[in-house]
C-alpha cells in the first residue's frame, strides 16, 4: 500500500511539474504568493494556540522546563490520552499550515524560473 502511496505522489508531482511549463510566470508568482499568505494564515495562530494549550496543560504538572517553547514537539510524548485531542489538533493544523507555505514558496519559485528562463 505504501509503494502505491508513492506511485501516486510520483505521479502528481510530475504532472504538477509539466503544468510549470504551460502556465505564465505571472499565474505561478502570484499563486505562489497568495498560497503562502494562506499558510501563514493558517499556521500562525493555530502554532499559538498549540503552543498555549500545551502549556496549559503541562504547565501545572510542571513537565515544561525553561526554552521549551524552542522545541515543543518533544513533549508531545508527555501529554496524556485525553489530552491528546485538544492539543494535538492544532499542532496537525499548524503542520498543515507550514506545508502550505512551503508549497507556496515552490511556487514563488517556480515562477521566478519561469520568468528568468523565458527571459522575462
Amino acid at each position: 500500500m505504501r509503494e502505491l502511496g508513492i506511485v501516486v505522489a510520483l505521479s502528481a508531482l510530475m504532472c504538477l511539474l509539466s503544468g510549470v511549463w504551460f502556465a505564465p510566470w505571472e499565474v505561478l508568482y502570484s499563486s505562489g504568493i497568495w498560497l503562502t499568505l494562506a499558510g501563514f494564515v493558517v499556521g500562525v495562530p493555530t502554532g499559538f494556540i498549540y503552543h498555549v494549550r500545551l502549556f496549559q496543560v503541562l504547565r501545572p504538572r510542571g513537565e515544561l522546563p525553561r526554552g521549551w517553547y524552542w522545541r515543543p514537539l518533544r513533549f508531545n510524548a508527555c501529554l496524556r490520552r485525553e489530552e491528546r485531542a485538544r492539543v494535538m489538533v492544532w499542532c496537525y493544523v499548524g503542520g498543515l499550515g507550514f506545508v502550505i507555505i512551503c508549497l507556496g514558496l515552490v511556487l514563488m519559485g517556480a515562477g521566478v524560473s519561469m520568468a528568468l528562463i523565458r527571459g522575462a
